[in-house]
């Protein structure tokens, strides 16, 4: 290797150096002009010539050599990374800047008993920052103190819909049932094995387990030797995806479930307002919706009654126009 062929691959070690046509073309000439000897048999005790002098680099070679400064390079890099972490750092102190004043103002005013201002700075947060169980749980325990069963039982439930295990919100839930005079909610071993997890959880199981059948399928015949490993975990994975889908299947109700917000609703037996009153429902109370018609909703209640109830009387579990969150 000659002087040349060192420096370049000293400059391109160090970055300072970069590989263009050229510089590959230098290293082609360099190595048809000093060819690696191959050892022969009488090598090792032949000297080398004295009267032969060591060959010189040529300074045209070095016109092909293209030198790149790295330091543009690594401030753009650092520049991209200060950058990106300012930003970061931006965006936390706002976020603290403005929740914390939010919440500690909610909960000052839930504390000295202002349960009504509570609830409204519970429901600002909920607007500017989207659903949440802590929010909504502390805005249907400020709404239960108020005295607002029907909004209390719907929060409660919406928080159970993000924290499905947290006791807390199962303990209180019950309670405003208890108080509004609802009877508790039972469900089958299988119905509570599909609730003990959020809808979004449910869905990236069966996305995840989904997609390792599908890339598991052409392994079996690239990696034959691994094919009863892949098979045990294609039927475990199988049995996963399809638990799954069952669990939404469970669970898909609940985009149609309601809770009755206003102090009392009747149902009627036809979508107009005279209509002859066929049961009552109480605040707070589950209904699965329908249909709708104008200003009125066909619901049907958990003993499996049917009537027309006003729109305006109920509230969705899972809202229409936002999404809950890891519901």
């Amino acid at each position: 290797m000659n002087s040349i062929t060192r420096l370049i691959l000293r400059r391109v070690i160090s970055e300072n150096l970069t590989l263009t046509p050229q510089v590959l073309e230098v290293l082609r000439e360099c190595d048809q002009n000093h060819p690696v000897a191959e050892p022969s048999e009488n090598s090792s005790n032949k000297p080398t010539p004295a009267s032969e002098p060591p060959a010189r680099d040529t300074p045209a070679d070095e016109k092909h050599l293209t030198f790149v400064n790295p330091q543009p390079g690594r401030w753009i890099r650092r520049t991209e990374c200060g950058v990106g972490v300012a930003l970061l750092l931006a965006a936390s102190l706002a976020h603290a800047a403005l929740t914390p004043g939010a919440w500690v103002t909610a909960n000052n005013a839930c504390a000295e008993g202002q349960y009504a201002e509570a609830a409204r700075g519970y429901e600002s947060i909920i607007a500017q920052q989207g659903y949440s169980a802590p929010a909504l749980f502390n805005l249907a325990n400020a709404q239960q103190r108020e005295g607002q069963l029907g909004r209390a039982i719907l929060n409660y439930e919406r928080a159970a819909l993000l924290a499905p295990n947290d006791p807390d919100i199962t303990a209180n839930l019950n309670r405003a049932r208890q108080r509004a005079g609802i009877e508790p909610e039972h469900r089958s071993p299988i119905q509570k094995a599909a609730w003990a997890l959020t809808m979004n959880t449910w869905f990236g199981l069966a996305a995840a387990t989904g997609f390792l059948i599908a890339v598991a399928l052409p392994f079996k015949y690239l990696r034959p030797q691994a094919r009863g490993i892949l098979n045990v975990g294609s039927v475990i994975a199988a049995f996963a995806f399809f638990v799954a889908l069952g669990a939404l299947g469970l669970r898909r109700p609940d985009f149609r479930c309601a809770v009755v917000t206003a102090s009392e609703a009747v149902a009627g037996i036809s979508p107009v307002t005279a209509a002859q009153p066929v049961f009552k429902l109480r605040a707070g109370e589950i209904v699965t919706m329908q249909q709708t018609h104008g200003a009125f909703a066909l619901i049907q209640n958990h003993a499996g009654h049917e009537g027309w109830v006003k729109v305006g009387d109920l509230t969705r579990l899972i809202p229409a126009s936002a999404n809950i969150p890891g519901s």
